[in-house]
């Protein structure tokens, strides 16, 4: 990093010697580090001509990658000052599509009064591709479902059971009537939201030998309700998840559900902020808090039917 601040400053001033009073050196070793700078490039990266010096064709091709560079070593150091001042409190925090966390955000708000330096940085994808990140050193803290084999390095807190239910459209000949079987929707059309939901209701249905037909595939939650809303397929979505146009129904033979947990890599120091969080996760009753959410909005659902079937009568 010295030769190539001491190659940035010849070529701010295009004068050795002062870019050796600049980077506070002497004329010779600042030369000394550019020669050594050369030998790694394999050519020349000045040519001097009497008082005059400029870029070789070799030093007008690297000299963007270097700044860039240079830029890039600036501002992790200064990241690495903040961070050991307590200036910025790094999170980066893993969750599942795909589920219903009203805690979550209940305990990112109480974090930011808490750390003024908090800096979030939420990721989201599947279970897999979360862990896989956080294994590889991307990851903090993960909110993921329970993965169907141990992982090693992986240490894990029970968090609550999400349960899933079927969304559809309010306009649907089947949305205010009796809890259906598999059977009677498995062929109808399905919204894929890749995430867990629709991951629980292939694998259900293909257990007792029904395909479902996954006619759309969508990236957010409410991509996957805005579909359904439009008639266009059923999802899968957490319990208490609901939109306008949408209509929850539950499922008499099948019940999808699955445990979901805090995760971290064994033995990975953690920062301020994990630490925080995961103190205040593990203090929390994620159960409590999924079931009000579901049952407000089972009383959502119920006050829209009422006021579904009392327009009707009028």
């Amino acid at each position: 990093m010295h030769q190539i601040k001491y190659f940035l400053a010849v070529t701010r001033t295009l004068n050795f010697t002062r870019a050796a009073d600049q980077c506070n050196v002497t004329q010779p070793l600042l030369t000394r580090a550019i020669q050594k700078l050369e030998d790694e490039f394999g050519g020349a990266l000045f040519n001097s001509e009497r008082a005059l010096t400029h870029l070789t064709e070799l030093g007008r091709m690297v000299l963007p990658h270097l700044e860039q560079t240079y830029e890039a070593a600036e501002a992790a150091t200064s990241l690495a000052s903040s961070i050991g001042r307590a200036e910025v409190a790094p999170l980066v925090i893993g969750v599942a599509h795909g589920l219903n966390l009203p805690v979550l955000d209940q305990i990112l708000a109480t974090l930011v009064t808490t750390l003024p330096a908090l800096a979030i940085d939420l990721r989201s994808g599947t279970s897999d591709q979360l862990l896989d990140t956080a294994l590889k050193g991307g990851i903090d803290l993960l909110i993921i479902a329970q993965p169907e084999q141990a992982r090693e390095r992986l240490e894990t807190w029970p968090l609550f059971v999400q349960r899933y239910e079927m969304a559809i459209c309010v306009g649907h000949r089947l949305a205010n009537g009796p809890p259906l079987c598999m059977a009677e929707v498995a062929a109808d059309a399905w919204i894929d939201g890749g995430d867990e939901g629709a991951a629980l209701w292939r694998a259900a249905t293909t257990a007792i030998g029904l395909t479902p037909s996954f006619r759309h595939r969508v990236e957010s939650q409410s991509q996957t309700l805005r579909l359904v809303a439009l008639g266009l397929g059923h999802a899968i979505v957490p319990a208490g998840i609901s939109a306008s146009g949408t209509a929850a129904v539950s499922l008499s033979d099948c019940e999808l559900c699955q445990n979901i947990l805090l995760a971290a890599v064994a033995g990975r120091r953690r920062g301020r902020a994990a630490d925080a969080f995961m103190r205040a996760a593990r203090a929390r009753d994620w159960q409590e808090s999924a079931s009000e959410t579901a049952d407000q909005a089972g009383l959502v659902r119920l006050d829209n039917a009422h006021s579904t079937a009392a327009g009707s009568a009028r």
